[in-house]
Parts: C-alpha cells; structure tokens; sequence
C-alpha cells in the first residue's frame, strides 16, 4: 500500500523517525543548501544545462518511493546509512494502476547494490530500478535532463533559413 503527501508541511506532520518504511523527498536541495551546490562541482563534466537539481531522500528502515524508471541520467550518492538498490532489464514499463506514484508493474530486479556512504551509483535513462533503506539513511539523487532532439534542433529550424543545417 503506497501513499503520497506533497509539502511543504510542519516537522511534526512527519511519522516518527523510529516507525519503518517511509521516505521524505526534498526537492531542489542545491537551490537552498550550499553544500548540496559544492557537491554539483563533482559534475562540472556535463553541461550544466542539463541539470535538473540534487534531491535529497531521506528513509526509515525499509524506506522507499517503489519500483520505478527516471527519464533521465541520475547519479544516486549514499550519503548516510545503507540503501539496497536493485535493477531490472525488463522492456515492459507499464505502470501499476491505481498507485499515488509512478510504480512498474512486474519489477524484478536482476543486479543488486548496497551502497554505503560515499558510494556512487549512475543509473542512465530508463533503467527500471528501487532503491530500498537498510536502516536509516540519505541519499542524495543528482539528476540531468536526457537532451531531447527535437528540443536541439528546435533552435535551428526557427532561425526562418531555407537551407538544411545538418
């Protein structure tokens, strides 16, 4: 059974922090924290401008937002505590119905991680994956935008040439 509440909402609206199995997700942490903006530095190899922001999740033992897939490159960094994260091959993205959030229908993971504080794992686009909290834990999710081509190419076909720019 899965639920969703959107914030922002006061400290005491939280489960308490000894009851299992529930996930806080904090949006945009590198907009309002100056340590979550250093640690973009990390990542001056992509072209900032597809970055989408650095999310930070924290989770109770057992913790989790379910199987999922991101349109995008994700860079998970264990920041406290342990996350078991588990993968999938499958092609099939079909989504369980009736869930508050976007959970794959049919997920079984194939590789499985545990990472501990200070590893790193990449995910790139469309890769079936959950990440669950061995215990109390934070992860921070360092996301960039996949380009889209139509968006890349947008620029050049209002330019109003008549010839071909490829």
């Amino acid at each position: 059974h899965w639920s969703l509440r959107n914030g922002p909402f006061p400290r005491r609206a939280l489960p308490p922090l000894t009851r299992p199995g529930w996930t806080l997700l904090v949006q945009c942490v590198d907009l309002a924290d100056a340590g979550a903006r250093d640690l973009l530095s990390l990542f001056r190899f992509i072209p900032y401008a597809r970055l989408d922001d650095v999310m930070a999740s924290y989770a109770t033992d057992g913790g989790g937002v379910g199987p999922h897939a991101d349109n995008y490159d994700v860079f998970l960094l264990q920041a406290r505590g342990r996350r078991r994260w588990r993968i999938s091959g499958q092609r099939a993205l079909g989504l369980q119905p009736g869930q508050p959030l976007k959970l794959l229908r049919g997920f079984r993971g194939t590789r499985e991680w545990l990472l501990e504080p200070g590893d790193l794992l990449y995910l790139p686009p469309g890769v079936p994956h959950e990440g669950v909290a061995d215990g109390e834990c934070i992860t921070y999710s360092i996301g960039f935008r996949a380009p889209v081509w139509a968006e890349l190419l947008d620029p050049l076909s209002s330019r109003g040439s008549s010839r071909n720019v490829f």
